[in-house]
Formats: C-alpha cells, sequence, structure tokens
C-alpha cells in the first residue's frame, strides 16, 4: 500500500487526501465513500444524497476537471474502486427464503425449504464495462491503450518518470506481469484470445486468459481460507455455494466462465491441505457438468481431511436452499453472491430493482442491506475490524498481522 501512496503516482487531490491517511482509514473510506448504486457502461451513480448521473465525469474524480457532486473527498476514484474490489465482506445471516434469482423478498413459510442461517460473503469480480480502467487495464490488450504513452512498457525519459509509467510498474510488480505494447501480441487462442464486442471493446482488442487467472485467484484464495475460518471457529464442515462474479452478460470473453472454474480449480488443489473444514464447493448454475477435473459429485481427495477430501458439485441450486444428505447437520452454509466495488450491498437493489442480478437478488433474500452496509452496521463493517485472510492463519485482525493487501494477500471485513 505504501507504494500505491507514492507521490510519482497520485494527482494533488489525492496527495493532499492520503497525506495522513493509515490503511484502515483507507479502507474506511474504500467503504464509506462508494456510491449507493453503480452499473453500467455508462457509469449510472446514485448518491447517498439522492444525486444521480451517468456519464463521463465518474472518470475525472480526482483531478482537476472533476465536478461536483463526484469529487474525490465525496466519493472514491476508478484507481480506487480497483483496489476496493479486493474487499470481501462476510457476516452470519439469517436467510428469508431461497434466495432464487426472482425472489423479489417474499417470506419462505415452509421453512423446510430453506437454511436458517449461515454465512454470505460478497465477493468482487473483474470489470470490464468501462474502456481503460479498472481490471480493463491489466486483462484487456488493446492498440487505443497499450501504447508507450500509457505507460505501458519503457519510452522515454519523460513517459519513463510519468505518473502512467510509475502506476503501470506497482500493478506489474503486483501481479508479478509484465506490460505488452499492443503490436508486441498476437492471437494465439492459449494466452491471448479474441474478446467479445462490447461497449468497451472492438475487434482488436485481445484477452490475457493468464491475468485473468491470477486475477481470479485473489478472491478465490478469500473465499477459501475465510470459509475454512468460519467453519474451524463452529467446529462444523463448510458447504460453500459459488456463484459466477463477472461472468453472464457482464463478460467480454467467451472463455471466461472455463477460466473461472480452472482457476478455482487450482486454488482449491492448492490450499487443499490447509481446507479440513470444508467439506462441500457446489458451483451453481455455470450450465455445465465439468470442466477438466472438476466435476459434479466430484471429491478433491486429501490425507488430512476428515472426511478424505472434499466434495465437488455443478448443478442448479439455489443458495439457501436446505442442505441434504449425509452430514448435513453438521454443515455451515457459505453463500457467495456477486458484489460490486463502488456500490452497497445490493447495488440496484437501492433503485427498488429487486430482480435484476445476483446483488439485488441476494439482499432481497438475507440481511446483508443492513449488515454488510457501513452506514448502518458501523461497528463491524468499518476500517477498524479489517482482517487479512492468510493461509498460515486464516482470518487474522489487521492489527494482528499488519500485512499488505499485495503479494498473497487479501482483506475481508468479518
Amino acid at each position: 500500500m505504501s507504494s500505491i501512496h507514492s507521490e510519482n503516482t497520485r494527482s494533488i487531490g489525492e496527495q493532499q487526501l492520503y497525506r495522513e491517511l493509515q490503511l484502515t482509514d483507507f479502507v474506511q473510506r474504500l467503504l464509506t465513500k462508494r456510491c449507493v448504486t453503480f452499473m453500467g457502461p455508462k457509469d449510472f451513480y446514485l448518491l447517498l444524497t439522492g444525486e444521480k448521473g451517468q456519464g463521463d465525469e465518474y472518470l475525472q474524480i480526482g483531478t482537476q476537471d472533476e465536478i461536483p457532486p463526484l469529487v474525490l473527498n465525496n466519493v472514491i476514484s476508478y484507481d480506487e474502486v480497483k483496489l476496493s474490489a479486493f474487499l470481501t465482506v462476510s457476516s452470519h445471516t439469517d436467510f428469508i427464503n431461497d434466495g432464487n434469482r426472482n425472489n423479489r423478498g417474499v417470506i419462505e413459510t415452509n421453512l423446510s425449504k430453506i437454511e436458517r442461517s449461515g454465512v454470505v460473503a460478497g465477493l468482487i469480480g473483474a470489470r470490464f464495462e468501462r474502456f481503460g480502467v479498472m481490471e480493463y487495464q491489466d486483462v484487456i490488450i488493446d492498440p487505443r491503450q497499450n501504447i508507450k504513452a500509457n505507460g505501458y512498457t519503457p519510452g522515454n525519459e519523460e513517459q519513463n518518470a510519468s505518473r502512467l509509467f510509475n502506476y503501470r510498474h506497482i500493478w506489474n510488480s503486483f501481479y508479478e506481469n509484465a506490460d505488452y505494447l499492443y503490436e508486441q501480441v498476437t492471437k494465439d487462442e492459449k494466452r491471448f484470445a479474441e474478446t467479445l464486442l462490447r461497449s468497451s471493446t472492438t475487434k482488436s482488442s485481445i484477452f490475457d486468459n493468464v491475468m485473468m487467472k491470477k486475477r481470479y485467484s485473489l478472491t478465490f484464495d478469500t473465499l477459501l481460507v475465510e470459509s475454512e475460518a468460519r467453519a474451524r471457529q463452529l467446529n462444523k464442515q463448510a458447504y460453500i455455494h459459488v456463484v459466477g462474479i463477472g461472468l453472464g452478460v457482464w463478460k467480454v470473453a467467451d472463455q471466461q466462465t472455463k477460466i473461472f472454474l480452472e482457476t478455482f480449480t487450482q486454488r482449491l488443489k492448492y490450499l487443499l491441505p490447509q481446507l479440513n473444514h470444508i467439506g462441500v464447493v457446489h458451483f451453481s448454475w455455470f450450465h455445465m457438468s465439468e470442466w477438466g477435473e472438476l466435476k459434479d459429485n466430484g471429491t478433491f481427495l486429501s490425507e488430512t481431511h476428515p472426511q478424505g477430501g472434499i466434495k465437488t458439485y455443478l448443478s442448479k441450486r439455489n443458495p439457501n436452499e436446505k442442505l441434504i444428505g449425509k452430514g448435513a447437520e453438521n454443515m455451515l452454509l457459505i453463500v457467495s453472491y456477486a458484489w460490486d466495488g463502488n456500490a452497497l450491498p445490493g447495488n440496484e437493489f437501492w433503485l427498488a430493482s429487486l430482480d435484476g442480478s445476483n446483488d439485488p437478488s441476494t439482499a432481497c433474500s438475507t440481511l446483508v442491506s443492513e449488515l454488510h452496509n457501513p452506514h448502518i452496521n458501523d461497528e463491524f463493517v468499518s476500517g477498524r475490524n479489517l482482517h487479512v485472510a492468510t493461509l498460515d492463519n486464516g482470518t487474522e485482525t489487521y492489527f494482528l498481522t499488519v500485512t499488505s493487501v499485495f503479494m498473497g494477500n487479501s482483506f475481508s471485513l468479518i
């Protein structure tokens, strides 16, 4: 985080704001200065003040061209949203219904159909809806973006001293990656592949499959390590309900779903010896029954696991459905949902759009709209309650670990 605060990467407005900011203060800012709702390729926003808008103004936050109410003192910039996407907020919650996409908050009266309570975790995927910001900078190779003038690869002396070059250097160090100029890359359908034609992409845009896997790994590790810690605290086995993040209508490459499943498999296998309190990982609504080693009704064997390994399923399942079968009574349901790095839990839920995506449907079927809301549950959803997910120690309070977000650790708020 100290690198992201370097004078060479910040605008004047950012320098003034960040001068006295500690890490937990910065996380507090990411939580409380986000929009209520933020969505779409034109950056539709709803602020706490009730002000709404859309367009290119959000891109100007933190610059001399920023326009009220979209100013750095009021809201987080796109550079900050990119960091906010590494946060996960989780808590125990009661379940209102089975959590299907169209549940609209209707209370389930037959309680035998649903789990009464469990854990819900908001995960944030990559965002490609806007050209040149967020993960677009790292995953998409584009002739309009990947040029020396934008800081991609060393250029002349003036370019190498620029804020843009230093900014790219930080992210390259983080991902242990090297930038490419557009002309250095050709589509090979291995690492470098086609993109779908979206409002942000062109026919010339190239999708970097390896960088997508690196981005996914951070979020998947957080979910697995935190689920292990949650279940271990209760001496139970976790049943993790996994949904796609940034897939469906938001994906910009056909292979993203397969990359998602392949990366999750790799991270699950890597962490397997430390995941002795995870019993089941259920991938829901991925519209396939297997991909590589990941199979419906499969098992990843582990000599250290009390049940011999972790069961996997790939099938349609509503998030909060009653767990059945052997050992179900000793399982802790952990429901992941697709959150957003610049919105309160529920996102379009706050516009009374209750079934537009997984975000509002989760707000309608759980208590996350209040439990995960920093303006309501301010004691727990705060920078002061920052935890760090680590391989060795599960989730620990930040003040005990004092560990950076970069290089192998991700933030969670518990």
